[in-house]
């Protein structure tokens, strides 16, 4: 359960029960997206809410809309988001942080749990240089979509918040290079020697136990 003192991020994902976009673009669309979401303000004054909510624990709420609802949300101009991002033919909409009681009716009645597409491939970055993000899930836990978008958002929230980026475009155009690796258990703590962000530990609420390892960020080489 989310405290509804605490201030929450949401983030929307597309579910086209007709032509479903894959677990592998929609979990990279929603990091992205709620990252860009942020990074669009660095050039700005920033927001308190975002100040106030990057001192706690970031909350993220993934919530799915079919194509209908997702195609009004994006085009509502009275409660706009603030980042829209399309991987394939996976789309996310990424909010500013409120107070869970404030959120907007078309957010609060969308359902959070039970996210799940398939795992097909995952679409190809056309840019891959040195230096930009890879964030690595932890494939051993079976997460849904869902959570393993939210923790894949903690994980390059953190990145980003550790790299010090203040440019909006360089640090936009960086995300929009992120790729995504799902590890086995023993690709995961190996690849936590080369991590370029901090640990991502899950509080266990939903689907996986307290203390959970889940996510990182290493830099392409």
């Amino acid at each position: 359960m989310i405290a509804t003192s605490s201030l929450v991020q949401p983030i929307v994902l597309l579910v086209d029960k007709n032509d479903p976009a894959s677990h592998r673009d929609s979990i990279l669309a929603a990091a992205v997206a709620s990252v860009d979401a942020y990074a669009g303000t660095l050039s700005s004054l920033r927001d308190e809410a975002w100040t106030q909510w990057l001192s706690g624990r970031f909350t993220k709420s993934v919530r799915r809309a079919d194509l209908k609802t997702f195609t009004k949300l994006a085009a509502d101009e009275d409660n706009k988001s603030e980042s829209l991002i399309s991987i394939g033919k996976a789309k996310a909409l990424a909010y500013a942080p409120a107070f869970y009681e404030d959120m907007p009716k078309s957010l609060m009645r969308l359902q959070v749990s039970g996210t799940d597409l398939p795992d097909e491939p995952a679409t190809v970055p056309s840019r891959k240089r040195s230096g930009d993000p890879v964030i690595v899930l932890n494939g051993a836990l079976g997460m849904s979509t869902g959570k393993a978008a939210a923790q894949a958002a903690h994980a390059l929230f953190a990145w980003q918040l550790n790299r010090g980026h203040d440019d909006a475009e360089l640090a936009s155009l960086q995300l929009l290079s992120t790729d995504l690796v799902i590890a086995t258990e023993e690709e995961f703590t190996g690849l936590q020697t080369i991590a370029a962000g901090p640990l991502i530990v899950d509080a266990g609420l939903t689907e996986i136990a307290p203390n959970t390892a889940t996510a990182f960020v290493i830099e392409r080489p």
